[in-house]
């Protein structure tokens, strides 16, 4: 199994219950808690791509990862999820391809159709419905995928026109950098990935990510697409301490994360290291190969260090 640490870009209001011990973003933040993950020997570094979430100060994600790329050496850059309507898809082509190069190959482009209407119309941009963002998004990873061959690409869809566009250099990964799509629609999204991704993510129960998967599975049978070549991923909040008594402290400070306090949807990784195996546990059993975590002690990296040494090794 792979794993993945979350490096926040944002908290304030809808946020702070989730990160008690952050007042505020700032790079330096980032930074080291990023490096401090790559030492760590972690898989993956992932960043949360948002206009303004919160009350307070929210750093854009590629330019975070760009940064990012010249302060680590072995963490793939995972932005997740890029809000692809947010982005003109060809120049994103160009964006990611130059981040591939900037990092030694080490992207990993998640993609995604966005969902916070209020962030999108704050900065302007028109929101249509979720449909209408996904076939955009689709379209985006169709074209990407021509402009990364580093060919003349002429092309005519829904959305985009191009006139003999080169897209150099390409990726250093090759033939592209892996796509991870997110989103748990079954009729849009887990369809767009059965036919275009090579990695899919999500979040929630067991039970949940079980039926997704089994839709999943019924898109690749349809586009004779093998189900195998697509890496499965889940997403989870993480409270993790030594002892029963410092996770207690911990929920003083993160009482959502009760199991009392959540909604039906919410599933969090809560508890001593060997609790939190047991939870992980039946999603390894179900195929899923990469974990994105978000360690709610962020910036500290006390829980991180813990989840390396402790989790990490036995999964």
């Amino acid at each position: 199994m792979d794993f993945a640490v979350n490096v926040p870009t944002s908290v304030g209001d809808s946020e702070h219950s989730s990160l008690p011990y952050c007042e505020t973003i700032s790079w330096g933040a980032q930074r080291d808690f990023a490096t401090a993950i790559d030492d760590l020997g972690y898989d993956g570094i992932a960043i949360p791509d948002h206009l303004m979430t919160g009350n307070g100060a929210t750093t854009e994600c590629l330019t975070t990862l760009a940064a990012l790329a010249q302060q680590t050496d072995d963490a793939y850059l995972y932005p997740k999820t890029v809000n692809n309507h947010l982005r003109h898809g060809p120049l994103l082509a160009k964006t990611a391809a130059t981040l591939d190069n900037v990092s030694d190959g080490r992207l990993k482009l998640g993609m995604g159709a966005g969902w916070k209407t209020d962030e999108a119309t704050a900065y302007g941009y028109d929101w249509p419905g979720a449909p209408e963002r996904l076939r955009e998004m689709e379209e985006t990873i169709v074209l990407m995928k021509e402009l990364w061959s580093g060919k003349e690409v002429s092309f005519s869809g829904d959305y985009y026109e191009l006139d003999e566009a080169l897209c150099r250099p390409t990726p250093t990964q090759d033939p592209h950098p892996p796509i991870m799509v997110g989103g748990g629609g079954e009729e849009f999204t887990l369809r767009i990935a059965a036919k275009h991704a090579d990695a899919w993510n999500y979040w929630g129960s067991a039970d949940v990510i079980e039926h997704k998967l089994d839709v999943l599975a019924d898109h690749c049978e349809r586009y004779d697409r093998s189900y195998d070549e697509i890496q499965k991923s889940w997403f989870a909040r993480c409270v993790v301490r030594e002892t029963h008594e410092e996770v207690e402290r911990m929920l003083e400070d993160v009482p959502r994360f009760r199991e009392e306090n959540l909604d039906e949807s919410e599933t969090h990784l809560v508890g001593t290291p060997g609790e939190i195996l047991d939870q992980i546990e039946p999603y390894r059993e179900l195929g899923i190969e990469e974990l994105v975590v978000e360690f709610v002690d962020f910036p500290e990296t006390t829980g991180a260090e813990l989840f390396a040494e402790q989790v990490v090794p036995e999964l």
